[in-house]
């Protein structure tokens, strides 16, 4: 009986020489080492924390990462508009340092940033002031999907999208705003849309978020290199 058992290695043998043959030349074996394929490939170039290839996309480390800091600048963030919303007026409006903020990150860091400060952030600022639950944060994030999709189409301005992008971003905020509020409070439905009162809130936003923008981009390219877009 014994002579009849066929060696193990006449069973294993060809599946051994399939997965030699499929592995990529130049990578070690997986009990060799604990490495991933892209951080041996970095490796091997010289450069273990540079870009790499994968799937066809040329990728960075630690690109579009949430770090802690991202919460609690946030909350900050939203605190700090809460606490200025209802001083600060210039000519019969109010800025919106949250949405300049959501729209700054958005274009600097990219959509999950963007989408974490404008959850944060924006749930922040309405449980501090009087709006109904939840409209802050769902417009927020309004603003950062838009702000991120546009950014496909005009990213490369780096420049003049961010300014752009504050203006239409503001817009849209606002009349989101306005089409929540209908529907919490139930109100009847307004007669006509303050577009004056829209458009000079969009104008002082776009202005205050192309003066943040130059401080934005150096603390961006100083503070997380890693997550600044490629513009």
């Amino acid at each position: 009986m014994g002579r009849n058992i066929l060696p193990v290695i006449t069973r294993t043998g060809g599946l051994s020489r399939a997965y030699q043959q499929r592995r990529a030349p130049g990578y070690p074996h997986p009990v060799e080492t604990n490495v991933s394929r892209e951080r041996y490939d970095r490796t091997l170039s010289g450069d273990p924390d540079g870009p790499y290839t994968l799937l066809g996309c040329t990728c960075r480390p630690g690109a579009g990462v949430i770090s802690y800091l991202h919460p609690l600048l946030a909350i900050l963030v939203g605190i700090f508009h809460a606490a200025l919303a209802p001083v600060i007026v210039i000519g019969d409006v109010k800025p919106s340092l949250l949405l300049v903020a959501v729209v700054l990150v958005t274009t600097q860091l990219g959509f999950l940033p963007g989408i974490t400060w404008a959850f944060v952030a924006g749930l922040t600022a309405n449980l501090l002031v009087g709006e109904p639950l939840g409209s802050v944060p769902l417009a927020m994030l309004i603003v950062a999907a838009l702000v991120a999709g546009g950014a496909r189409l005009l990213g490369r301005m780096s420049w003049i999208y961010p300014v752009i992008a504050a203006f239409v971003a503001s817009v849209v905020a606002d009349l989101a705003a306005l089409a929540i509020g209908q529907l919490v409070n139930d109100a009847p439905l307004l007669a006509g849309i303050p577009a004056g009162l829209i458009v000079a809130a969009a104008l002082l936003n776009t202005a205050i978020a192309a003066i943040l923008l130059y401080p934005a981009r150096i603390a961006t390219q100083r503070f997380a290199p890693d997550e600044a877009t490629a513009w």
